[in-house]
């Protein structure tokens, strides 16, 4: 089949699609802002992107995206939008719900909104699989990509890796030129300590401590970046990019040849 995108096929398609074929991915985002430099739709447009990327590699669906996700310490900035993280599982839950009922047994969510989407999504997956039996993968860009991520990392400053930064700064350069203003890019690095570390990449002892609205502006502001997005380039964007690309097709490889025993239909409406 030629289209790859759930939304686009007549239901004739995806019933014949199902016929060799249960697998689809669903990209999951958020509306949020990401500094004077890079669009508020960054993680959806990532996470649809990867999605997508793979899905023709590998001859699969993909599931209509959602653009909001858990984004309460963004909202200090204006245009950012938040679901509560129990909406975000139960819409995610439910979409699932729908798409085992029709006869896909492996679905995998990709996350393009960091450490903060993954507890609604992970509460999420098991929900799913507990449920219905079906084997669902949640994936996201900081943990897919960590090999080649941290070789990009090298020789950068401890704490330029964070939000709006390096990774997904030189990503959107890549895949999206048309919506990145680079010229607006700043350098805003923590103070890194003990407990309180904010670049996932760093090595050491840490606590999840959240921040307000209120003390995220406070700690990120004039620009809503932590991390330094100076360091951002096309050509380092392209090579995450098709990284990631090519461990989610390795990825969906293994997940087809794994046993899946579906023990509910799902939708129970």
């Amino acid at each position: 089949m030629d289209r790859h995108w759930l939304y686009e096929c007549k239901w004739p398609e995806v019933e014949q699609y199902l016929t060799g074929n249960d697998l689809i991915l669903l990209p999951v985002g958020s509306t949020e802002q990401h500094g004077p430099h890079l669009p508020l739709g960054t993680d959806a447009l990532i996470a649809i992107r990867l999605a997508y990327d793979a899905a023709v590699a590998t001859g699969s669906l993909v599931a209509p995206p959602l653009y909001f996700g858990w984004s309460t310490h963004h909202m200090g900035y204006p245009g950012s939008i938040t679901l509560a993280p129990e909406t975000v599982t139960q819409v995610v839950v439910e979409v699932c719900q729908s798409l085992v009922y029709h006869g896909f047994k492996r679905l995998v969510i990709v996350n393009g909104h960091a450490q903060a989407n993954l507890p609604p999504l992970h509460i999420a997956a098991v929900k799913v699989k507990i449920d219905t039996g079906a084997l669902v993968a949640v994936v996201d860009p900081w943990d897919l990509g960590d090999t080649i991520a941290r070789q990009l990392l090298q020789g950068s400053e401890p704490g330029s890796m964070g939000h709006a930064a390096q990774h997904e700064g030189s990503q959107m350069l890549f895949l999206y030129p048309e919506l990145c203003d680079r010229s607006k890019a700043v350098r805003n690095v923590l103070p890194q300590r003990k407990y309180r570390l904010s670049d996932h990449y760093l090595q050491g002892e840490r606590a999840y401590i959240p921040r307000s609205p209120t003390e995220f502006r406070q700690a990120t502001q004039p620009s809503g970046i932590y991390g330094d997005a100076t360091a951002t380039t096309r050509e380092k964007g392209e090579v995450y990019h098709r990284a990631l690309v090519a461990n989610l097709v390795e990825l969906i490889g293994d997940l087809r040849a794994q046993p899946v025993e579906i023990r509910s239909a799902g939708f129970a409406h």
